[in-house]
């Protein structure tokens, strides 16, 4: 359905029921004789009505002819119009949807104005039907949740712009919108509130954008937005893009809670990036998906570097397939120092990819790619078989740690596959290390929390990467006993010249020693930054000063990694019981 929508911007929750206005009648008494409906109200293009405690008790031929009936039989006011009983009757112009006896909806605008004639309040309703590029739907065509129209109606109505107005003389701006972060509302409020928010929106949008927008919700908790604008006026798509985001970042009053939330917003312009419907989609589509991946709070345009990044990845994706099948993946390790001791303690395990044709590729570049095609699962089995491999090569003191993505975490049963490794390896359970961001706490919460605590129980420790860069960090060291933190290389590397970076290593030092927590320093590469560290309680460095990532037999020059004097505490050993 399209949204015909007034350009009226007032606060929310300022405005009464139209109906409490009304007083009482006594039963039977006929009021319809102090309003009478003169012939001339018949001849006018506007439906004409009178109303008392939200009923029709006059009407006009306009308006019983849209509605297709008789005044004996004119149905209830919140059946036709609900929105009528949502303002005052201020004899300002609002939009709604009239709905008909043979299911159509229209784009109208209406005013109430109070009327009193022989001590009796009653209102005037004027209702004004759209005729300039007016589109008519079926309720079918309606989303139930916010009133808006459904993806199929809005694709409608977007055709027939492309098909009849994308000459020289109109525009207009496309956007797409998902809302960040939906699932948690609805996992942490349930599927009422959750529809309260998304019908709030549906609200938001009918105040904030003009009639000749269509609105639609997508699906979920994705709408679309078309705005026209005058062809020689494209500066007015900023206006609509400015619009939109205001209307999406918010804090929304839903039964009783307040609830703040933002969207991921693309927009592409009509006809300046495409004269195409599908085109068109797409491209806001690609803008969309840039702003999810930016964690943008302002809309991303399209712009054509997007299409070039989309078959880019489309290849990796294809070589990434290739890469598992013929073992193009490689390991190095970077060694952890114990400060006490000036020993190796730990070494992180770092994947690498050697492509055919474009040699090692970080795994900043491939790793999105993986996690977003769902061929992190496999390449991260993959990585924790091969470093606990080849951790169970080395001195029994040394432990290995691995880095685990948050959307491997989330799609693998990780319990079973350390279980499996450490049985098929060999390698004791307290010799691992899991390394987690706070990005597995986003979704699934206690879920998660329920599989790291029965991964901790088998002896493995768990380890916080990137602490300190976080939202709340501290209440997930709160609601988790992590074995260590390191503290995000960031910190360190300003620690020098910025005295509050300096605060900040040093309380997380303290709070880690208060915790029974050891604390890591990653991104060691001064030895300033070292002397400083080692007047902390820091036990552990890391960095380009204390060893680059290599291959493990390259790193068997630095102290304690061939050390076999030294033994490790009681192993935990995985037996085939811990399978079953």
């Amino acid at each position: 359905m399209t949204v015909r929508i007034s350009q009226r911007t007032g606060k929310e929750g300022d405005r009464s029921c139209a109906e409490t206005h009304l007083p009482k009648t006594a039963p039977g008494e006929n009021i319809t004789a102090f309003f009478p409906i003169h012939r001339l109200a018949d001849a006018a293009s506007e439906g004409l009505a009178i109303l008392y405690q939200g009923r029709i008790i006059e009407a006009n031929k306009s308006l019983l002819s849209c509605i297709g009936t008789d005044l004996q039989n004119f149905p209830s006011l919140e059946k036709i119009l609900p929105e009528a009983l949502k303002v005052l009757p201020d004899n300002q112009y609002h939009s709604g949807i009239l709905v008909t006896l043979e299911g159509r909806a229209l784009p109208v605008q209406f005013r109430l104005t109070p009327l009193r004639q022989n001590d009796k309040d009653c209102i005037a309703l004027a209702i004004t039907f759209s005729t300039t590029n007016s589109v008519t739907t079926t309720l079918s065509g309606r989303d139930d949740v916010t009133n808006l129209c459904s993806k199929e109606e809005f694709e409608k109505h977007l055709k027939e712009f492309f098909a009849n107005d994308t000459g020289q003389h109109s525009a207009g701006i496309l956007l797409y919108v998902n809302i960040n972060r939906f699932r948690t509302i609805n996992e942490r409020y349930g599927s009422r509130i959750a529809n309260g928010v998304l019908n709030t929106i549906g609200q938001r949008i009918r105040t904030f954008l003009t009639e000749d927008c269509i609105v639609a919700r997508l699906g979920g908790d994705e709408f679309g937005i078309f705005c026209p604008f005058p062809y020689e006026h494209p500066a007015q798509a900023t206006r609509w893009a400015q619009i939109t985001r205001d209307i999406f970042h918010t804090s929304l009053p839903v039964n009783g809670h307040r609830i703040h939330i933002t969207a991921s917003i693309g927009c592409c312009l009509i006809p300046f990036d495409t004269y195409h419907f599908e085109t068109a989609c797409h491209y806001a589509e690609l803008a969309l998906n840039e702003a999810r991946r930016l964690q943008s709070s302002d809309w991303i345009s399209f712009n054509p570097v997007m299409q070039a990044n989309i078959q880019h990845r489309c290849e990796m994706e294809h070589d990434l397939r290739r890469a598992l099948e013929t073992d193009q993946f490689f390991l190095e390790f970077q060694p952890l120092i114990c400060l006490k001791t000036n020993r190796v303690e730990c070494v992180e395990a770092l994947l690498r990819w050697q492509h055919p044709v474009r040699g090692v590729i970080a795994p900043n570049e491939f790793i999105p790619v993986a996690e977003d095609c769902n061929l992190i699962v496999p390449i991260g089995r993959w990585v924790l078989l091969e470093a606990c491999t080849q951790a169970s090569r080395l001195p029994p003191h040394i432990r290995v740690a691995i880095n685990i993505s948050a959307v491997q975490f989330a799609h693998d049963d990780m319990y079973a596959a350390v279980i499996q490794t450490l049985f098929q390896t060999g390698l004791a359970a307290e010799r691992l290390e899991l390394e987690l961001t706070e990005s597995i706490f986003l979704d699934a919460v206690q879920r998660n929390l329920e599989t790291m605590g029965k991964i901790r129980s088998l002896g493995i420790k768990i380890v916080m990467d990137d602490f300190g860069i976080g939202f709340s960090s501290l209440n997930y060291l709160r609601s988790f006993p992590f074995d260590r933190i390191k503290i995000d290389r960031s910190f360190i590397r300003d620690m020098l010249n910025d005295r509050r970076a300096q605060s900040i290593v040093s309380a997380i030092m303290t709070l880690g020693h208060a915790m029974s927590m050891e604390v890591i320093a990653e991104g060691v590469e001064t030895t300033a930054q070292l002397d400083m560290l080692r007047h902390t309680s820091c036990t552990t460095a890391q960095g380009f000063l204390m060893g680059r990532p290599a291959a493990l037999a390259d790193l068997s020059a630095y102290p304690g990694m061939t050390d076999t004097a030294i033994t490790a505490s009681k192993s935990v050993k995985i037996s085939r019981d811990h399978l079953s």
